[in-house]
């Protein structure tokens, strides 16, 4: 049995490249669970996000890996986690995944990141295209999100 990940450049090596942002994103070289980048999605009520598009196989269970931290020592933000299927054409069939972690997040700079974990529900026939969506919730005050090593992973 052999695992896929189907997201291309997921540790941002290759930068923002294939990445979709708004808002305030960056590139952070400093601070990485693996390699040597990171995305760093603003705080605050900033309403910053990220999101890939990635062809997958219809009709498929995944899980999804992501780790995440903050950048620094204050308020952590929350984060939300979408996964969304669509046609070829880009049009909406069905939610896989929408999921909230919690504003307690470990400290980035001191090198302590949390992998989280989810089963993404399969597409429904005919979509092909998977759209992964990381934002921070509006909490004011709160630190900048770090993402690293976003893995949409299939089994055959």
């Amino acid at each position: 049995m052999s695992i896929i990940n189907y997201v291309a450049n997921s540790g941002f090596e290759s930068g923002l490249t294939g990445w979709v942002t708004s808002g305030t994103v960056t590139l952070n070289s400093t601070y990485s669970q693996t390699g040597s980048n990171s995305a760093q999605v603003a705080g605050g009520t900033s309403g910053s996000y990220i999101y890939k598009l990635v062809s997958v196989p219809d009709s498929n269970n995944f899980e999804l890996m992501v780790s995440l931290s903050k950048n620094g020592s204050g308020l952590g933000p929350s984060v939300i986690i979408g996964v969304f299927y669509f046609t070829t054409g880009l049009v909406y069939q069905n939610t896989g995944l929408l999921a909230t972690i919690p504003s307690r997040l470990p400290d980035g700079t001191a090198n302590n990141w949390k992998t989280a974990y989810f089963n993404v529900e399969p597409a429904f026939p005919g979509a092909t295209v998977a759209q992964i969506f990381i934002t921070t919730g509006l909490l004011a005050n709160s630190a900048d999100l770090l993402v690293d090593d976003v893995q949409l992973l299939n089994s055959l």
